[in-house]
């Protein structure tokens, strides 16, 4: 230190109390390059502590690589010539830290020489964090100029001498201008601004600009922009802001332009049209015929006096209503079916039913015309006659010649018989033998049944009809009939009955008309309605009918048949991990290999969701159902390729039998359905038969609501508890309460068997206000016995926070068991909160009170990670979905570490479900997972040996890890 300084100890003192204290980093070294002098900025900067670089060559501690040669290259150059490129400068290098980080550094070197020796003393500031704001500012300057640059508006920015610094593409065609870039001497002054008038001029001092430049707001001011290429103008509404630099001086102003020329020709069309619509008022309330004008939803514009005198409504009364309500209007075809010609050809003619203001029907011929302008349809125009007295006329003269119009309208293209009472032929048209093929020799006498299928005579088809006829004069139909030659046609037809005058029956005229190519494209329609569109199987409507029909024909024949109720196993997983597409591509593979599994007499149905069906039709043979159910377990329980995944799902099958089990479809398919929970309760991939012990040892499923109700009012519900450990001290920090029914003496039913009916029935808010208050009386005696700082997770539905009592009660149920709110954690599923952002707001409020938030199955949900921003929570919970591959799939791996990462950077804690395995516990430690819970330190318990397990510390094997088996420790660590 004396080299440098030849002074007394006092300022050699002072010396090293400046450079160690100061905000940079000082160096100095010899000419030689080794370090004399090392500052304490500068261990803090370089990591080199002052003991181990003194004396060492310069290049050996923060000089790159790269860069020694230069280093010393330059060194060289000065001492010969005293030339210098860094010298009594601030300029910007990289600096090496001990770690091989480069760090952007700007330097300042004097050269202080001596007699005896030069030595180079260097002034070191670490500018990464300025770097780093620099780069980002340029970055959201980049963004900014995005935004505005892809904006619709035009927007202009001034400097505050009125020259134009911004001119987005959008104002460069609204106003004529080049970009600010190409044409710096544009001002806001460059183009023409008329006032409402479309004539003055804006005086400068009032132009948007101007205003913004004095610091004032301008908000929807309607100016006309004139310039070369546009001659008629564009009309705009202009909003002007002022700007201001960092310390509120002003630095310019901003206007932006709204093209409104298009609204206001439209507006001005518009009351052009209502003064010419108000002068042809006066010539339409001439007119005979009642004329109204609706909008295209109907309502009332336009009421003429004729339509005040056939309604008896005033035009007051009429306008703004809902034409067809305010007239209760009957349709012969139906309105949409109107509205579709109306739309298509501009008119439409017929006959409606209006009903006056003093309730008297009237019918009257109508007729709408659309109106369309250039915008699309704008109006309808109806005009109605009043045709009531001339429609009694008609119908008064058709009854009176009804035999003679029978024989008028006889042709060819129709079948007309005639029938006695009893429905034997009297006499056949051409038409009829055309179409059935049997001449009038062969017809007459015969009984009308003949013509009817073999199904439809069994059902007693051909009675009902004419019996229908009968009492309600006429009966209408559509179904296959029989030719000659056996083959089947499809006919529309009609039955009327004929009275002798004195009022006996005299027989029948039926009507029919062949429509079997009409038909055919119906049931193409009805195949579409009938069947899966995904799987192409039929639905449950088909299946439904089906298995009436099947039944039938097993009761006719005396042969039995069995339903097979299948269920996917693992369906939802698919769904939650690889997507619905997934999952659709999986149903229809199933599909297929359910198909090929059954016999072409067999029939195959999907009910819905991941469920099939299968109505095995003739089983004498004893085992035929279990046969094709061994059958089906294994073609299901192969492996699937799904989009490059392998996928194993497997099937459980619930088998009932007719006629053995049941004798109607009803009771079949529930029987199945005992059969099929049986199975999967059984461990699935497996099948079960319908037993008659089923029903008595869970009558409960016979109405599960019911059953549920009666489980809340005796009391057959109880809690488990499942422990989370806290990865960083191995205690247990919180118990989950989960939910347990205990159905019979000898079944517990798990949530996911009823869930869903408590949700759609409403029971799930009394179920929860019921866990809730049991376990908060029961943390509050585990906190009595000592265990003072165990907290209580409780899981929450939709259907619970969409009644306002729910949570208000929790705050009060916590007070009741003397509970404190910080004790008590709200687990909300991620999917839950995606469907119903609505219940963020309750949250906040119990969140506010010192509840804490946690989102559940995080991972598998809709959230926006903006929720996450705005919407404060305490914590994530992994869904063990990514925990249960952990750490041997990559994209599980990935998505766990990401969402661990991703938790770390929000401030909030990130817990893990499902840990069954210490390679995936030892994963989650290594990755700082808050905590997690798991078979792998307990299943769910009952309360008494959970506080057992807590209290005696033998809660799981891995506690002890800490201590005695260090090496196992290790391995977490």
């Amino acid at each position: 230190m004396k080299l440098l300084f030849q002074e007394a100890q006092q300022a050699e003192n002072l010396y090293r109390l400046i450079i160690d204290n100061a905000l940079d980093a000082f160096i100095a070294i010899d000419q030689q390059s080794n370090i004399l002098d090392w500052s304490v900025q500068a261990e803090n900067t370089f990591g080199w502590s002052k003991q181990e670089v003194l004396g060492r060559p310069l290049v050996d501690t923060i000089i790159p690589q790269r860069y020694r040669a230069a280093h010393l290259e330059g060194m060289r150059r000065y001492l010969a010539d005293g030339s210098g490129r860094f010298l009594s400068r601030r300029v910007e290098i990289i600096a090496c830290h001990r770690d091989q980080r480069e760090i952007p550094i700007e330097l300042t070197v004097t050269p202080i020489r001596s007699s005896e020796r030069v030595i180079f003393f260097a002034s070191l500031r670490d500018i990464s964090e300025r770097r780093a704001l620099e780069d980002e500012v340029r970055r959201q300057a980049n963004i900014t100029r995005s935004i505005i640059d892809s904006m619709a508006a035009a927007v202009t920015v001034a400097d505050p001498s009125g020259q134009l610094v911004l001119v987005n593409p959008a104002a460069q065609r609204l106003l004529n201008l080049r970009s600010a870039d190409h044409a710096p001497e544009h001002s806001y002054l460059s183009f023409q601004l008329l006032q409402p008038d479309g004539k003055s001029e804006y005086p400068e001092s009032e132009r948007p600009m101007a205003r913004a430049l004095r610091g004032e707001a301008v908000d929807g001011l309607l100016a006309l922009v004139r310039h070369a290429a546009a001659s008629d103008g564009i009309w705009v509404n202009c909003n002007a802001r002022p700007l201001a630099d960092e310390h509120g001086a002003p630095a310019g102003g901003v206007v932006v332009f709204h093209d409104v020329t298009e609204l206001r020709r439209n507006g001005e069309a518009a009351a052009l049209q209502a003064r010419r619509l108000q002068e042809q008022a006066s010539l339409l309330d001439l007119a005979h015929d009642a004329i109204m004008v609706r909008t295209m939803d109907d309502v009332v514009t336009y009421w003429n006096r004729s339509a005040e005198k056939l309604y008896g409504y005033s035009r007051e009364e009429a306008t703004g209503t809902v034409s067809h309500v305010l007239l209760r209007t009957q349709f012969f075809t139906p309105l949409e079916r109107i509205r579709a010609i109306v739309r298509e050809q501009q008119y439409w003619e017929g006959e409606l039913i209006h009903v006056s203001k003093a309730g008297k029907e009237i019918t009257v011929f109508s007729q709408w015309a659309l109106e369309v302008n250039e915008s699309g349809p704008s109006r309808y125009l109806e005009i109605n006659t009043d045709v009531t007295q001339a429609r009694q006329t008609e119908r008064a003269l058709r009854a009176s010649q009804q035999d003679f119009r029978a024989l008028v309208e006889a042709s060819t293209d129709y079948a007309i018989v005639m029938l006695d009472p009893d429905g034997g032929i009297l006499s056949w048209n051409s038409g009829a033998q055309i179409m059935f093929g049997f001449s009038a020799q062969e017809a007459i006498g015969q009984n009308i049944a003949r013509l009817f299928t073999p199904e439809d005579r069994e059902c007693g088809e051909s009675e009902r009809e004419l019996d229908e006829a009968r009492n309600a004069g006429r009966a209408d139909n559509e179904r296959w009939h029989l030719r000659r030659d056996g083959t089947r046609f499809w006919a529309a037809g009609v039955v009327a009955p004929l009275w002798h005058e004195g009022g006996p029956l005299r027989g029948f005229v039926k009507i029919m008309r062949d429509h079997t190519r009409r038909h055919l494209d119906e049931e193409q329609t009805q195949f579409l309605a009938n069947h899966d569109g995904l799987t192409g199987l039929p639905n449950r409507v088909y299946f439904s009918n089906q298995l009436h029909k099947s039944i039938a024909l097993s009761e006719r024949n005396d042969v039995p048949l069995a339903v097979l109720l299948l269920d996917l196993d693992r369906f939802k997983q698919v769904n939650d991990t690889l997507g619905h597409h997934a999952g659709d591509l999986l149903l229809k593979e199933v599909a297929l290999r359910i198909l090929s599994s059954v016999r072409e007499t067999d029939f195959v149905a999907r009910l819905g969701g991941d469920e099939f069906v299968i109505i095995q039709k003739d089983v004498t043979q004893p085992d035929a159902s279990e046969t094709l159910a061994r059958k089906l377990i294994l073609e299901m329980g192969r492996p699937y390729l799904i989009e490059s995944h392998e996928v194993i799902s497997g099937t459980s099958i619930g088998i009932s039998l007719y006629p053995d089990d049941a004798r109607n479809s009803v009771d079949l398919i529930k029987r199945a359905d005992l059969a099929l929970y049986r199975a999967k309760n059984a461990g699935r991939h497996t099948y079960q038969f319908y037993t008659p012990d089923l029903f008595a040892e869970q009558a409960w499923k016979k109405d599960r609501e019911a059953a549920l109700r009666s489980a809340l009012l005796h009391e057959q519900f109880e809690l488990h508890y499942l422990p989370q450990v806290e990865l960083d001290s191995w205690k247990i920090s919180t118990v989950e309460a989960l939910l347990r029914w205990k159905a019979t003496e000898m079944e517990l039913v798990l949530p996911q068997d009823f869930l869903d009916i408590a949700e759609d029935s409403g029971l799930i808010v009394e179920i929860g206000e019921w866990v809730l208050r049991r376990s908060c009386r029961q943390l509050r005696e585990w906190q009595l016995h000592g265990l003072s700082e165990l907290s209580l997770s409780i899981n929450c539905s939709a259907r619970q926070f969409r009644d306002p009592k729910f949570v208000t009660k929790i705050p009060a149920i916590a007070d009741e068991a003397g509970v404190a709110y910080s004790s008590l954690e709200l687990e909300v599923p991620e999917a839950l909160l995606a469907r119903h952002p609505e219940i963020k707001a309750q949250l906040s409020e119990l969140r506010a009170l010192g509840m804490r938030v946690t989102i559940d199955n995080f991972g598998t949900g809709a959230t926006a990670l903006v929720d996450l921003k705005d919407f404060r929570i305490d914590a994530l919970k992994i869904d063990k979905a990514f925990v249960q591959h952990l750490p041997h799939r990559r994209e599980d791996s990935a998505i766990a570490s990401a969402i661990i990462s991703l938790a770390h950077n929000l401030g909030i804690k990130v817990a893990a479900g499902g840990v069954e395995t210490a390679e995936q516990l030892a994963y989650l430690k290594a990755r700082d997972c808050t905590s997690a819970q798991g078979f792998i330190f307990s299943p769910p318990l009952p309360a008494d040996k959970i506080e057992e397990l807590m209290l005696s510390g033998s809660w799981a094997r891995i506690n002890r890890w800490g201590g005695a088996d260090a090496a196992g420790a290790l391995e977490l660590h």
